[in-house]
């Protein structure tokens, strides 16, 4: 009849041995009805399908047939095998119609038709990327023009394999709307609906996400990368659609994110972002910008803001642990790169950072990987210095009441001329730097101690009463060392990460007084 498209069609090969029974009721005042049932076996037929409808040449598979019906429809009911069971209901219109269907595949009994117009399927494990492989030649739609078929379809399988990770307890409804399609996701991993709509940007309103690519079962010969994205030379956006994205809670890599956000649109070969957002509940980063995917002219531009109110627990969130305790942070960024989004190139990065923190402490200094941060600007090292020159004044943590920074970078070095930490034991002006790509740095920093000064031990009891005690009793012990310095100048330089720091004035209070 010419019912599956040519792609199904194409995958199947044999014939099938059967044989029939029919049956026909022509009363003279009623209506005709009719029974027909067949048996046969698919031993001869083989089918290259994916998984579950792949079959060799020589596997015996039973299968029974039946329809019922009259001159306007028909039910047609089967089994294939012990377990795979079909219910249908078709219409004799001008064309063959399906009405609806449900199929299972573990199952011992034929399953009652569904309550609505549409197909079930009730499928075991399945190969989501085979399967979209089929779809992508046009096996959705080259459907033959003698039949038609309901838009609902409903997808019900215990894992479904897709996109590098396994989704578990997967339903899937497709069905119609007023202006295009909506799809229903819920599982173990998703919980979310995707409207397609026809001529707006698609809307996915996602309740929640759990996203861990690597996690299906891959062979070992022929590995998938973890991540969708992980090569560039393969993305095209050739038919993507716009996208609205809201997230309510996204976890990403085993990582939760909270809520994201995000307005996609495509324009030829340029992705552009507005509106972006990642609220993790501890941090709110925004962001604007677009990614070029041209062949040879790739780039990539972020412009947004990322504050919270303690910095040390937005670190923590991500594991990662920070020598900043306490203060309030706020991150003014714009950025650009010849790469994708997710590989920032040193050598081609340009723009601008604007940091502010507020009142806070620096304790272990040379902690996780916030603390390669500080160690960018040899902050680190310099307290260190301090601490070992003037250890009874820096033993414990170095309390500050803002710190204050621009910085800009051209071409992966970057540059900094106002960087100012207003701390309760000194002041720190920094300027010079920072080649990113080489990483060495040329910095100037200079000390201003502020711990003989009375307004800066009222400073620190307005902080901390504890911290101020502390601070009070430090500057009565110091004794003539701390206590007469007015300045003190350094240059850094060398290695990112083995900085060397030579003293270049210290200026005692006399002098300056003077």
């Amino acid at each position: 009849m010419g019912v599956l498209p040519p792609q199904l069609n194409d995958a199947l090969s044999g014939s099938v041995t059967w044989n029939g029974k029919v049956g026909i009721d022509l009363p003279y005042h009623a209506d005709t009805t009719y029974h027909i049932e067949l048996n046969g076996d698919l031993r001869n037929v083989s089918s290259h399908l994916p998984s579950p409808l792949n079959k060799p040449a020589g596997e015996a598979i039973p299968v029974n047939i039946q329809a019922d019906g009259n001159l306007k429809s028909f039910a047609l009911t089967g089994s294939a095998g012990s377990k795979n069971h079909f219910n249908s209901r078709w219409l004799l219109n001008q064309k063959l119609t399906l009405d609806r269907a449900i199929w299972t595949t573990d199952s011992r009994t034929i399953p009652p038709l569904p309550a609505q117009q549409g197909v079930e399927l009730n499928l075991p494990a399945l190969d989501g990327a085979q399967w979209l492989a089929l779809f992508q030649k046009g096996a959705a739609d080259n459907v033959s023009s003698s039949a038609e078929f309901p838009q609902r379809v409903t997808l019900r399988t215990p894992a479904l394999s897709l996109g590098g990770q396994q989704w578990n307890n997967l339903s899937v409804v497709s069905a119609p709307s007023l202006n295009g399609t909506k799809i229903e996701a819920q599982g173990r991993e998703v919980n979310a609906t995707l409207l397609m709509r026809n001529h707006a940007p698609w809307l996915a309103n996602i309740k929640y996400l759990y996203y861990n690519p690597g996690v299906a079962k891959t062979h070992a010969s022929s590995p998938t990368p973890t991540s969708p994205l992980a090569s560039a030379n393969t993305i095209s956006f050739r038919g993507w659609p716009d996208l609205q994205l809201r997230c309510e809670e996204c976890w990403l890599w085993g990582q939760k994110y909270g809520r994201i956000d995000g307005d996609f649109a495509i324009k030829g070969n340029t992705l552009t972002l507005a509106n972006g957002l990642i609220d993790t509940g501890f941090a709110r980063l925004k962001a604007n910008g677009e990614w070029v995917n041209a062949p040879g002219n790739e780039r990539t531009s972020l412009k947004g803001s990322l504050h919270g109110s303690n910095l040390d627990t937005a670190a923590g969130f991500f594991g990662i642990s920070t020598p900043i305790q306490n203060a309030s942070f706020n991150v003014d960024y714009d950025l650009h790169w010849r790469n994708p989004p997710w590989q920032p190139d040193e050598a081609t990065l340009n723009g601008i950072l604007r940091t502010r923190l507020g009142k806070g402490e620096f304790t272990d200094l040379s902690s996780g990987h916030a603390g390669q941060l500080l160690r960018l600007l040899s902050f680190d090292a310099l307290l260190r210095k301090l601490r070992f020159d003037f250890r009874d004044t820096f033993s414990e943590g170095f309390y500050f009441d803002s710190i204050h920074s621009t910085a800009w970078i051209k071409d992966g070095v970057l540059h900094t001329d106002d960087t100012l930490v207003d701390g309760l034991e000194a002041d720190i002006a920094m300027k010079g730097s920072v080649d990113l790509v080489r990483r060495r740095l040329d910095m100037e920093a200079v000390v201003a101690p502020e711990i003989s000064a009375t307004v800066g031990v009222a400073a620190a009891f307005a902080v901390n009463p504890i911290v101020g005690a502390a601070v009070f009793a430090a500057s009565k012990v110091l004794g003539p060392l701390w206590s007469k310095v007015s300045i003190l100048r350094y240059r850094i330089t060398g290695p990112v990460d083995a900085p060397q720091i030579n003293e270049v004035l210290r200026q005692p209070i006399k002098e300056s007084q003077q």
